[in-house]
């Protein structure tokens, strides 16, 4: 049984939205002891944290799970039902960080609960394109907010790249290259969605086998990509039972952003002459800068109160996540088919 919470006062005198996190694994709730991790990187952490919200509920399949969580975020107990944290502890803003295979169930369960007015939702937002796109329809129905945490978005070094190369810092972007592990949907959307964010719209993709899992559901193949504006990309897909990696190369005409470790570092390159040879013009390094996630869920869930509480978009929409899902599903056709495939 879950204890109904009395929600606190923000200094404002603003009723706390109540929050509540669905799958209490690493990126839901245990990562907050993670002691390499640096700030408020699980969701039960941001509520807690976040001054305009309250967690007054947990919830994961796995009763040790969830009663662990409970305890580390002083609640009387965890939920191991769904409905049932739904109906007792009423959360008006709910994370979903349950397993792929479950976002779709959850997400609209979670949806078409009386009281919620914001869901936050773990990547992918659904292992199919279409059951996305009739919960990003059922949230506008229902008005409610639905962000998806592409985590990048939401990163301060993130938001200044994204802002430096829509202002020119690199020139015009002719091309982007990566590396990434485990799925085309699983990881390769979010490399998909953070290509979209920093150069734009991917239009069409040939993927091709990779040696990893190619029967699989979620193969992690290699893929090449065309932009709506005339870039083109390259995706390799790499083991992740030999390390985890994902990167990103953006390329423009006069410099270059190379993202490396995870997006742990950037590095900014711009065209200069060569130290090595006259009369020709290279990338040279200007400088690492140390980047890093910390505090991002804390950013995530202010940035969600605040779009709801002001009527505005979050940094990733639910519309965001189904063009990168629909990038994703484009590269599985295209490996099924063996031909180039329009992103639909």
């Amino acid at each position: 049984m879950i204890t109904n919470v009395t929600s606190q006062p923000t200094a404002a005198g603003i009723a706390k939205l109540r929050a509540a996190v669905i799958g209490c694994g690493w990126i839901g709730s245990d990562v907050a002891d993670d002691s390499r991790a640096e700030g408020i990187q699980a969701h039960a952490a941001a509520y807690t944290s976040c001054a305009d919200t309250q967690l007054v509920g947990v919830c994961d399949a796995d009763p040790v799970r969830a009663e662990r969580a409970a305890r580390r975020w002083g609640l009387n107990c965890g939920a191991r039902d769904v409905a049932e944290l739904l109906a007792e502890a009423r959360p008006q803003i709910v994370s979903v960080c349950t397993p792929d295979a479950t976002h779709g169930k959850v997400l609209r369960e979670v949806l078409n609960s009386p009281d919620i007015r914001a869901v936050v939702a773990e990547k992918p937002l659904a292992l199919d394109l279409a059951e996305a796109r009739s919960l990003v329809n059922l949230a506008n129905k229902r008005g409610v907010t639905l962000a998806v945490n592409y985590t990048r978005r939401f990163a301060a070094s993130h938001i200044e790249a994204q802002r430096r190369i829509r202002a020119g810092a690199i020139g015009r972007v002719v091309a982007v290259q990566g590396l990434y592990t485990k799925g085309i949907i699983h990881n390769g959307s979010h490399w998909f969605d953070l290509a979209r964010w920093l150069v734009g719209e991917i239009t069409r993709i040939e993927a091709w086998q990779s040696p990893i899992d190619p029967e699989c559901f979620d193969p992690t193949c290699h893929v090449h990509m065309s932009f709506a504006d005339g870039q083109t990309g390259v995706l390799l897909g790499l083991d992740d039972g030999c390390f985890t990696v994902f990167e990103m190369d953006v390329i423009g005409t006069e410099g270059r952003l190379r993202i490396a470790d995870s997006g742990m570092r950037f590095e900014w390159f711009s065209v200069a002459a060569s130290p090595h040879y006259s009369g020709y013009r290279t990338l040279l390094l200007g400088g690492d800068t140390v980047t890093g996630f910390r505090d991002v869920a804390l950013r995530m869930v202010e940035d969600v109160v605040a779009a709801l509480r002001n009527g505005t978009q979050p940094r990733c929409t639910g519309e965001d996540a189904v063009a990168a899902l629909a990038a994703s599903d484009a590269a599985r056709r295209s490996l099924a088919l063996g031909v180039e495939c329009t992103v639909e």
